[in-house]
Order: C-alpha cells, then structure tokens, then sequence
C-alpha cells in the first residue's frame, strides 16, 4: 500500500464467527477462572506431561543405547 489510502471496494466482508474469536481473544485474561477442577489440569498439563514424556523418553535412550545418549552421559 506505500502509505496510501485504503482502497474501498475490495471486497472484503467482516465474519461474525471471527471477529467473535477475536474478541474472546482479546479479553482471555479476564475470563480466565481457576477452580478446584481447572487447578489439577493446569498441574498436570505444566508439571506431570513434560516429566512424563521426559522419563519415557530418557528411558528408552537407556534401553536402545542411542548415539546420542552416550554423549549426554
């Protein structure tokens, strides 16, 4: 555009379903509301998950004697 004027006859239509989206997006923080069931989910998904795949992944390395887990070691 270089600065220019917005053309006027492009065309383009708003979508409810995303100016919506966007909307719910903008104020997230504020609609976020933790709970005795949204707490155990957070935990889980922040703390329990990444050691998970973290033990499974460390442990096949032991197994498998993977290249690159003798350097690590």
């Amino acid at each position: 555009m270089a600065g220019g004027p917005y053309p006027a006859n492009l065309g383009v239509k708003k979508n409810k379903f995303i100016e919506e989206w966007n909307g719910r997006r903008e104020i997230t923080e504020k609609s976020f509301r933790a709970s005795g069931k949204t707490i155990p989910w957070i935990f889980g998904l922040t703390v329990i998950f990444p050691f998970g795949v973290y033990a499974i992944t460390k442990d096949e390395l032991e197994k498998t004697g993977g290249r690159r887990y003798a350097d690590m070691v």
